[in-house]
């Protein structure tokens, strides 16, 4: 073996940089730096961060620089930092009796990336050093980690050690250009699940359940008290649950100000195409994109939320992206840059969409009241300008999304946020009464169970029972 000094430096800077790793031999056979480990667990909350693994492959972060054994041989070196710098693929020869490999690493030029802020609206289990290493690794600005209680693997023991790290609305740890903020994840089996961000104290019980408890918090009640003092609510969706009624309810109420979007698949049970069946319900939902990280097999930013940079304002990044994503004044995306503006009212909606990092696959389309039109582009241009004019009385929401195929599956590489039309046709279509019929399932759901409740939660069941009564009103009326 020959001990190897690796270092990752920024070519215009030429400082260390920190960025996900990958070293292998020819035969695909990875190599691991010295304090790491060759296997590492990729269960959910064991020992993340520091390394990831996914499409059969095991990546380490670094923070620029690290010593490695490799004998001598011809390997290739994979490194990324997030998409404001140039990926390197390359094949390096390691010699008998060297002590030291230096690569450079290439910051992209006239890139847009530059004037957007990149955050991740949920994570969880990593550490304050862990989380700014893998942020600054992946390229985000600002890491959002959710205190929540876990059962550790293999036992019956709850745990919730993360509360400790709260930070609220401060940053709770920062380092290479990369901020984490420490909130909470608040869960309810039966009512839902959300992500507090910006609180400006920890909100509890994290989880809850009537059935416990006749003092329990509702998810309105979690809503509000995150709300107090400027928060931001997430609808943390999970499509296996057949219930969520309340979360539902507090997002047509805007009670929660988001639906977060954690899966980028297109399958019939993806969040993406719940989504889209709030949209076309009436319910005019904007989405934050987050990778929802609790394991060493997903990566922070998977997706990541962009959000552009107020010019000629002093207001810190966190507070920029927060406005801006609550706003949806944003796009979520694992690679293209896709941002979708009206640049003319009257009388036509003259949309503009712009793509940039695009790879010859991918495909980009718009997505208007659910149903998706494919736009023509040269395959052999990495960015694209699209303008469309739509009349606004024949639409409802119009959105951007660049998808990619694999094994003849589509999943999303990246998708904006609606523009909704400032003038609609109001009366029902058969997309909407159906979108609204299957919302109001959640609402039957979860109403069957509170009834199921003992007389001493009457008070609570009561409350709960209204809040859904004024979301189904709102919801039978267009919202």
């Amino acid at each position: 073996m020959t001990l190897i000094h690796l270092r990752v430096s920024d070519s215009k800077t030429q400082k260390p940089v920190p960025v996900r790793i990958r070293v292998a031999d020819l035969l695909g056979n990875s190599f691991h730096p010295l304090g790491r480990r060759q296997f590492f667990l990729t269960a959910p909350h064991m020992a993340v961060g520091g390394q990831v693994a996914f499409e059969n492959k095991k990546y380490y972060y670094i923070d620029g620089a690290c010593e490695i054994n490799l004998p001598p041989g011809v390997y290739n070196f994979e490194i990324t930092k997030g998409e404001r710098f140039h990926k390197v693929f390359k094949n390096l020869e390691i010699k008998q009796g060297q002590a030291a490999l230096r690569i450079n690493i290439e910051r992209k030029t006239n890139s847009p990336w530059e004037n957007w802020i990149s955050g991740d609206a949920r994570c969880h289990d990593l550490s304050g050093p862990a989380a700014v290493l893998e942020g600054s690794s992946e390229g985000l600005d600002l890491v959002h980690l959710l205190a929540c209680e876990n059962i550790l693997p293999g036992t019956d023991i709850v745990d919730a050690s993360r509360i400790l790290d709260f930070s609220g609305q401060e940053i709770a740890f920062e380092k290479f250009g990369c901020s984490l903020f420490v909130n909470t994840l608040n869960h309810h089996p039966f009512l839902g699940t959300i992500g507090i961000i910006h609180s400006h104290r920890p909100v509890f019980p994290l989880v809850s359940s009537s059935a416990e408890s006749p003092d329990v918090w509702s998810v309105v009640d979690w809503c509000r008290q995150g709300h107090r003092k400027n928060g931001l609510i997430t609808w943390v969706f999970d499509a296996t649950n057949e219930y969520q009624g309340e979360a539902l309810a507090a997002l047509i109420l805007n009670e929660i100000d988001l639906f977060e979007i954690s899966n980028l698949s297109l399958d019939d049970n993806s969040p993406v195409l719940f989504w889209y069946m709030l949209l076309n319900a009436g319910v005019k939902a904007n989405a934050v994109g987050a990778s929802g990280k609790k394991s060493n097999a997903v990566f922070l930013g998977n997706p990541k939320t962009w959000s552009k940079m107020q010019s000629l304002s002093d207001t810190p990044a966190h507070l920029s992206w927060l406005e801006a994503v609550r706003k949806g004044d944003s796009f979520f995306s694992i690679g293209p840059f896709l941002e979708l503006t009206i640049i003319n009212l009257t009388p036509l909606n003259k949309i503009q969409l712009i793509a940039h990092d695009l790879s010859p696959e991918d495909e980009i389309e718009l997505v208007i009241d659910g149903k998706t039109i494919t736009i023509e582009r040269d395959k052999s241009l990495a960015s694209v300008t699209i303008i469309r004019e739509l009349d606004p009385s024949e639409f409802e929401w119009v959105c951007g999304r660049v998808i990619c195929s694999h094994n003849n599956k589509p999943d999303l590489k990246a998708h904006t946020n609606p523009l909704f039309s400032c003038n609609r046709n109001s009366t029902f279509s058969q997309e909407k009464a159906l979108a609204i019929k299957k919302l109001e399932v959640l609402f039957n759901n979860t109403e069957t169970w509170l009834r199921t409740l003992g007389p001493k939660e009457k008070k609570r069941v009561d409350q709960i029972l209204d809040i859904l009564a004024e979301a189904k009103a709102k919801l039978a009326c267009g919202n």
